[in-house]
């Protein structure tokens, strides 16, 4: 193994103590696979490993902000985990939704979901057996390395909607893992706000679909030190869809990287992917997204749309929209796009007796909404606009 992969893993080293042979395994192929170097294409603007090299204190221990007033009001099943540990005490989960706390099974091969794997004290199965409300989750990681994992089951024809949103103490590094089962014809909306200040993340999102399912992830970043959100949605039956919303709004040095991919399997299925940025001051933001498309994946088709607005001249975006296709009959586009504000249609809206800081404010609203319309949470929704206004304006 090379330096660079074995400081980190060494230390981690200290502090592991296996308990299955599920996380013994997974160690095994840690250490063969290592984590990201600044060779790694996947990482290459995202330089996670050295950073946590130099930061990571696995015994940082503090108090978290979150408290009552932090969840939603909307009925539903509330879901507090601390630390990847389900809070009972602090939850309400309605009839009908079972939560369960079960020995980590395996997880995907890509180096931080077998870390995961390796580090998470429990795995929280979320199972719901009748209609229901949506069911917001919410997290509060306070001490130096936690890996919440959680596995979301949708059975035949059932249909649920997911809110998460973190509480994360300063300096603290977070691995999660969420995967998600998506039976025939299931439904599943998954929606997510990210406001990570002065600590570090890392969030892996699965999701594997069976004939006639629709899975629907919204991804909403407004701030954070290094945020990085691996997303997959493999589509293995025919008739599938999955979509993929996201929006970040950045300022200061927050660091933001999405990295998505949409495998199509099967025929008949449909893709469509849409991420917009407004980056300013010294902020970063990263696109790589993947749409694969197999031999027997006929009559797919596949979009994906990437457009970003620099308000500085510090502000960097890098993307990489990217097709692989083996088949022949197939509807796929993609692109992207990155540039500064319409100084005519601020011209236009100042004539008309617009502030500039308001027709700036007016147009980036308007370029932000798309990204949040496929929220179907109305409070949730409200939140967003509320966000976005308040570091808009």
């Amino acid at each position: 193994m090379i330096k660079e992969q074995s400081i980190l893993l060494d230390k981690l080293k200290e502090v592991f103590d296996p308990q299955s042979g599920i996380r013994q395994e997974a160690w095994k192929m840690l250490l063969d696979i290592g984590l990201p170097t600044k060779k790694s294409e996947a990482y290459k603007y995202t330089q996670i490993t050295n950073i946590l090299e130099k930061k990571l204190n696995l015994g940082l221990s503090e108090e978290n902000a979150f408290n009552k007033t932090s969840q939603y009001e909307t009925a539903g099943s509330h879901l507090v985990i601390r630390n990847g540990v389900v809070s009972k005490e602090d939850s309400k989960i309605e009839d009908g939704v079972v939560i369960e706390s079960k020995e980590v099974t395996e997880g995907k091969h890509d180096p931080f979901s077998l870390l995961n794997t390796v580090f998470s004290p429990e795995e929280i199965s979320i199972r719901v057996e009748k209609p229901s409300s949506p069911i917001f989750i919410y997290h509060i990681n306070s001490i130096g390395f936690s890996n919440p994992r959680i596995r979301v089951s949708a059975g035949k024809n059932q249909e649920i909607d997911l809110v998460e949103k973190s509480f994360n103490s300063e300096g603290t590094f977070t691995n999660s893992y969420t995967s998600f089962d998506l039976d025939v014809n299931a439904k599943v909306s998954y929606s997510k706000i990210q406001t990570y200040d002065d600590c570090f993340v890392h969030e892996t999102i699965f999701a594997q679909q069976k004939r006639d399912s629709r899975f629907t992830s919204n991804i909403f970043t407004f701030s954070g030190t290094l945020v990085r959100n691996n997303i997959t949605i493999n589509l293995d039956d025919e008739n599938c869809e999955g979509h993929m919303n996201g929006l970040y709004l950045l300022d200061s040095k927050s660091h933001v990287d999405n990295n998505t991919s949409v495998d199509h399997i099967k025929p008949n299925s449909y893709s469509n992917e849409l991420y917009k940025g407004i980056l300013d001051e010294k902020s970063t933001g990263v696109f790589n997204g993947k749409i694969y498309v197999r031999p027997d994946a006929q009559k797919t088709n596949a979009f994906q749309s990437n457009n970003n607005i620099l308000l500085s001249d510090d502000a960097t975006i890098h993307t990489k929209p990217q097709l692989e296709i083996w088949a022949d009959d197939v509807k796929c586009s993609h692109g992207c796009t990155s540039g500064q504000l319409d100084e005519d249609a601020i011209f236009y809206l100042r004539s008309r007796g617009i502030s500039e800081k308001n027709a700036k404010a007016m147009i980036l609203t308007a370029f932000a909404s798309e990204a949040i319309s496929q929220v179907p949470v109305q409070e949730l929704k409200d939140e967003l606009e509320s966000l976005i206004t308040q570091k808009l304006l």
